[in-house]
């Protein structure tokens, strides 16, 4: 016994000594500083190949990092919602190729610039617009809130686009503009130059650019308002990797390199579609993607559902609380309260309050998992209340004469009876969530759809990954009342005895 006390006593000793050692000064962890971006924007930033954000500004930043000590944690969200996310305070700093501009410098504070850009368009190989000008009275697509967009609006102090029957559409995404170009519809994309490059080098065959005679753009990290501290930093590392000749090995590798894969083609149109499938699929990962977006989409889903089955049990009994009674309870209010609210508002922005205030861009998944589930939850009470309701009045007067309890009665013998009645409406709440989670792309969560959204941004095809992603949701959603009516007919055994 006393040997196993010494053995146990130096073992502690000796796991005190290594964690004081942990904590010297030569190795304290590193401070983690969250980065956002938006991955549509290459070679700035996008999706690479293993599926992780990636580009010039991401490798700038962790150059940054590894000078400076810090940890770099990125967080890819809507190009729209950076700076606002800064001045909440849930992110650290800003790189998206973000503009300096005087009206962004009214909410966060710049970086030394990093780069100088220039406009451009990315037009149809046979298009005649040859200048900025030329795109009055046509249809321009933009990339929302850019430079971009600011420059072909027209308004009252836009010199260069008069017409005001100029139509300009606005995407979250560069490559969506793109798209729309290709499919005909618009004549121009107004871009940044570098991304135009990246665009009509992945198209080749069938787009051009042309730079437009405006004045220079530079590129700076943001960081929140007042945040001097980490500014000091960012622009310490800056400029020691440029010293250290890193940030030209960065400018080779992202900006002046060309990774693109190159398309098979054929005159064949069988060939030609197994080719573009074998590209977009194959070639580029994309399968990778799919599988992974599949296995977030289904886990989201069950997470959810489980979650709000127990949630609508708890409030469907909360709100029989005034049908046992006969009058409204503190309980019955609640209930009330909670329904009318869950269900009177989009689970959009009931996502984006509990991502974006509650967790304040911190743990998307659980974020989304408590949504849809207390979302469902709402929907799974009424549900669960109107099986209780189905039940005949004389089961409970039949299970309280033989002695049980009001909860006994309920428990073993009202519950069981509305399940059964209530089984198919469970079902099409599970079928109903698992097609809501397409949404949860919005706070940077790579499920089924988003997975789909990122192959076209790196491919320009939409055609193929959407019906894709339609293929796999019909499929699993086929697959699930199948399931759902094979354990319907199980339970409903017992009747027919």
């Amino acid at each position: 016994m006393k040997r196993k006390v010494k053995l146990i006593c130096a073992f502690l000793l000796l796991a005190c000594f290594i964690m004081t050692g942990c904590t010297n000064k030569g190795d304290e962890p590193k401070k983690t500083i969250k980065v956002g971006t938006n991955a549509e924007f290459p070679p700035f930033e996008y999706i690479n190949e293993q599926g992780e954000v990636d580009g010039f500004d991401m490798a700038i930043m962790k150059a940054i990092g590894e000078e400076k000590g810090y940890e770099i944690n990125i967080v890819n969200m809507e190009f729209k919602s950076l700076a606002a996310s800064l001045k909440t305070g849930a992110l650290d700093a800003v790189a998206a190729g973000m503009t300096v501009t005087e009206e962004r410098k009214q909410t966060v504070d710049f970086s030394d610039s990093y780069y100088i850009a220039v406009q451009s368009i990315v037009l149809k190989k046979d298009s005649e617009i040859q200048s900025i000008e030329d795109l009055n009275g046509k249809k321009i697509a933009v990339q929302e809130g850019t430079t971009g967009d600011f420059l072909v609006t027209p308004e009252d102090d836009n010199e260069i686009i008069t017409d005001k029957n100029t139509q300009v559409k606005r995407f979250k995404k560069g490559a969506d503009a793109i798209v729309e170009l290709k499919n005909g519809g618009v004549d121009a994309v107004v871009i940044d130059s570098s991304p135009a490059r990246s665009f009509v080098a992945a198209n080749e065959k069938d787009l051009k650019y042309v730079d437009v005679e405006t004045s220079e753009e530079s590129y700076a990290i943001a960081v929140g308002k007042g945040n001097k501290e980490l500014l000091d930093d960012i622009n310490e590392g800056l400029a020691a990797i440029k010293e250290k000749g890193i940030f030209d090995e960065l400018v080779n590798q992202y900006i002046n390199g060309n990774d693109n894969k190159v398309r098979q083609t054929s005159d064949n149109p069988i060939m030609q579609i197994i080719y573009d499938c074998k590209y977009v699929f194959i070639d580029t990962n994309g399968y990778q993607l799919l599988l992974e977006g599949l296995g977030v989409t289904i886990g989201i889903s069950f997470a959810a559902v489980c979650l709000g089955i127990v949630l609508g049990f708890i409030i469907a009994l909360m709100k029989l609380t005034e049908t046992r009674k006969k009058r409204k309870t503190v309980l019955s209010v609640i209930a009330n309260v909670y329904i009318n609210v869950l269900r009177g508002t989009p689970v959009m922005v009931q996502l984006l309050i509990m991502y974006m205030i509650v967790f304040r861009s911190n743990m998307a998944y659980l974020a989304a998992i408590l949504t849809f589930g207390i979302n469902s939850g709402a929907y799974v009470a009424e549900n669960i209340r109107a099986g209780i309701m189905a039940v005949d009045q004389g089961q409970m007067e039949g299970g309280r004469s033989l002695g049980f309890t009001y909860s006994q009665t309920m428990r073993y013998i009202i519950l069981p009876q509305a399940i059964k009645n209530a089984f198919p409406a469970l079902g099409n709440e599970f079928i109903t969530l698992l097609k809501e989670t397409s949404i949860v792309g919005y706070v940077a969560i790579r499920d089924l759809t988003k997975a789909a959204d990122f192959i076209i941004s790196r491919t320009y095809e939409a055609f193929y990954p959407l019906i894709a992603i339609a293929i796999i949701y019909f499929i699993l959603v086929w697959g699930l009342t199948k399931l759902l009516a094979v354990v319907e007919r199980r339970m409903r055994r017992s009747d027919l005895r």
